[in-house]
């Protein structure tokens, strides 16, 4: 007869409940309100060109869609809840119809929403596996066929914020390190950590890091058969040499202090 193990109950205990209490509140308080700007902009100036002239500039637009897509609401719905906004602020200015926002949200340059918010200072990198079918459930059925299995690979990078970075979509047999390359190229703001688990262990990772931002601390364990360079001067050779001298488990920390602060360490006798 098996028995499950007994699950320890936390020891965390809340003592700070007037803060907890506060920033559960704030969770459900929803402030919203439209510039005097994007008033202005929000019906687009005639342009005297033939054709009839658009009714709602691209900001309206985006607005729907920005405010559609954080209280996952329907088209329709999206529309009454930006009709109600509007009535209760008293702007004069009118809400596209759902017509509108679902014909309109194709061109737009989704871009803008993107760089709206301030990337942070660390770059985090991961993968995960993504399975893909071929054929769906009713053909399967229907003929027998199998359906037909794929992988693919989607490498992440995100900041300490959890906003995504950049993204990249390979094949399996594209390993991680090969896709950190193209994952720089698209991180266009300056960073000043780079992290990564031992996937990522590798003088072509550092060495990548380094050409996209000269500054950079690489923070990623080196592998337990890990040797030093030639040269023995660079980051990873660096963390190599404190978990030599400190074990693995010491090292955790240090590998978390910036790089003078390391090399300052292991000069130290």
């Amino acid at each position: 007869m098996r028995t499950r193990h007994k699950i320890k109950k936390s020891r965390y205990k809340v003592t700070n409940w007037h803060d907890y209490n506060t920033g559960l509140r704030q969770r459900g308080d929803v402030t919203i309100w439209f510039t005097e700007e994007a008033i202005a902009e929000w019906h687009p100036e005639k342009t005297g060109a033939r054709g009839r002239p658009q009714l709602y500039s691209d900001i309206a637009i985006e607005t729907a869609v920005f405010i559609r897509q954080v209280f996952h609401l329907p088209l329709r719905q999206t529309e009454g809840f930006m009709k109600s906004l509007v009535r209760i602020l008293k702007a004069d200015i009118a809400i596209p119809d759902f017509s509108s926002i679902s014909k309109r949200c194709i061109t737009l340059p989704r871009h803008l929403l993107a760089k709206a918010v301030e990337p942070g200072r660390s770059v985090i990198v991961d993968s995960t596996g993504i399975k893909v079918y071929g054929k769906d459930e009713w053909h399967q059925e229907k003929h027998a066929v199998s359906a037909r299995r794929t992988w693919r690979r989607l490498h992440l990078a995100i900041d300490e914020n959890h906003q995504i970075l950049a993204c990249e979509l390979t094949t399996p047999d594209v390993g991680d390190p090969t896709a950190v390359p193209d994952l720089l190229v698209q991180i266009t703001a300056s960073f000043d950590t780079f992290l990564g688990d031992g996937a990522y262990d590798g003088e072509p990772v550092s060495q990548a890091v380094l050409n996209q931002q000269p500054n950079a601390q690489v923070v990623v364990p080196p592998h337990k058969n890990a040797v030093c360079s030639d040269a023995g001067d660079t980051q990873r050779d660096q963390c190599i040499q404190a978990i030599a001298q400190q074990g693995r488990m010491a090292c955790a920390i240090l590998l978390s202090l910036p790089y003078n602060a390391l090399s300052a360490f292991l000069a130290t006798p």
